[in-house]
């Protein structure tokens, strides 16, 4: 079963000795859609406003009360790195907190079936995503290699534009994830708008993106949009941020792709 990643924004985040905030956001990896952590609202009692739990660190999710516990104090977050709200977070500034608490660096691997460090389950993704940065972007980006991040924060990109081959049908709204452990980002929710007839909102893999236009707030699907209007619907009123296999066996029978699982 996969569920709503926004579900979880708002969620209590309990440590082993107090409460230590609520969810406030996600980052992702964007070189191969994993969630890698959360931003933690802190409120009032901690210098920083806001701060990064790894999904790492997450011992469990209570669903009923809607409570994170992980394996942190309150003194560690007191001491940790801070993080200045809405900006983007470099590669120094994420070594900084993944080498202040200990949580494994996932880069170092060409691929997260690579490493066991990374969470279990995601060895179970067959391929790595083959979508292009367009090259208007490259230059950019080796220029600012020093400050270079590969996370993407939920919240910024909640609104990009999604392509079909054919034309626009529609902007991220949200994700659906593993619901246990990996934190693989299977599904994009996307807002058709009135863009197609009789379906207020669709969901594309990741791993049906062709390119990606960070700076321009883009992604482009390699399906044309007759396929995704006559897509098995979506009903998002009755999904309960859950989505059950079979709704995808249907889905990925219609696209004729090779299933994940």
């Amino acid at each position: 079963m996969l569920r709503k990643l926004h579900s979880l924004k708002s969620f209590e985040v309990h440590g082993r000795d107090a409460k230590l905030g609520k969810v406030d956001d996600f980052y992702f990896d964007q070189s191969q859609f994993v969630v890698r952590y959360l931003v933690l609202d802190t409120g009032n009692w901690l210098k920083q406003e806001e701060t990064l739990i790894s999904t790492h660190a997450i011992d469990n999710i209570d669903y009923d009360s809607k409570k994170i516990m992980v394996e942190l104090t309150k003194d560690q977050l007191e001491d940790s790195p801070s993080i200045k709200k809405n900006e983007p977070i470099s590669k120094v500034k994420e070594q900084e907190i993944i080498d202040y608490f200990g949580w494994p660096d996932y880069w170092e691997k060409s691929h997260s079936s690579d490493s066991e460090l990374i969470h279990a389950g995601i060895s179970e993704r067959k391929k790595l995503l083959d979508f292009k940065v367009l090259e208007k972007e490259k230059e950019a980006q080796e220029k600012a290699e020093i400050a270079k991040t590969n996370l993407r924060s939920v919240e910024e990109v909640r609104g990009y534009k999604i392509h079909a081959k054919d034309e626009n049908f529609g902007h991220i709204e949200d994700f659906f994830i593993e619901e246990e452990d990996s934190w693989i980002i299977r599904y994009i929710l996307v807002d058709t708008g009135k863009k197609i007839e009789g379906k207020k909102s669709v969901l594309i893999s990741p791993d049906w993106i062709h390119s990606i236009s960070w700076h321009g707030k883009e992604i482009f699907v390699d399906k044309d949009k007759d396929q995704i209007a006559s897509a098995p619907k979506y009903e998002e009123e009755k999904s309960k941020n859950l989505l059950p296999k079979s709704y995808e066996e249907m889905l990925y029978d219609h696209y004729d792709e090779d299933k994940y699982w």
